[in-house]
């Protein structure tokens, strides 16, 4: 009667051992895995990477309504600059979004052209609003939709 209690207590433990829910460490969630042709890249840290701005601009020729995606890099001249760029990270994209709303779809479009007039603009927004000299800026992103 023991060797048929030790059998069946052999042939149990396993079963239940496999109904009761695994207990151990929660799956990270993945990291989102870009396109082929894509990367994922983040600002260094004398960069200020200004955040997504989704704007409307109007096409001149049939006067609708066009969006422009855009997402931009600032390098500053110095780490005082940049503080003065950081502090001012709200009111500059106020004025972004205001200023490239004042263009036609049409300056954008030259794939040679529209990037420089975004630099242009955004230099002249971020000196206007905060007084941050820029070395340069980097267009991460000018998207016409």
């Amino acid at each position: 009667m023991t060797r048929r209690r030790i059998v069946s207590t052999l042939l149990l433990v396993p079963m239940i051992l496999s109904a009761l829910p695994v207990l151990g460490k929660d799956k990270k969630p993945e990291e989102p895995v870009p396109p082929p042709n894509q990367f994922i890249a983040k600002a260094p840290g004398n960069y200020l990477a200004l955040p997504h701005l989704h704007m409307t601009v109007m096409e001149e020729r049939n006067r609708q309504f066009r969006a422009l995606d855009l997402e931009v890099w600032l390098l500053p001249k110095d780490e005082e600059n940049l503080g003065l760029a950081r502090s001012a990270k709200k009111p500059i994209m106020a004025a972004l979004q205001e200023e490239f709303s004042n263009y036609s779809w049409e300056a954008f479009v030259d794939a040679k052209k529209g990037p420089d007039i975004a630099k242009q603009i955004v230099m002249g927004v971020v000196d206007r609003i905060s007084h941050a000299k820029l070395q340069d800026v980097l267009i991460k992103k000018l998207l016409l939709i």
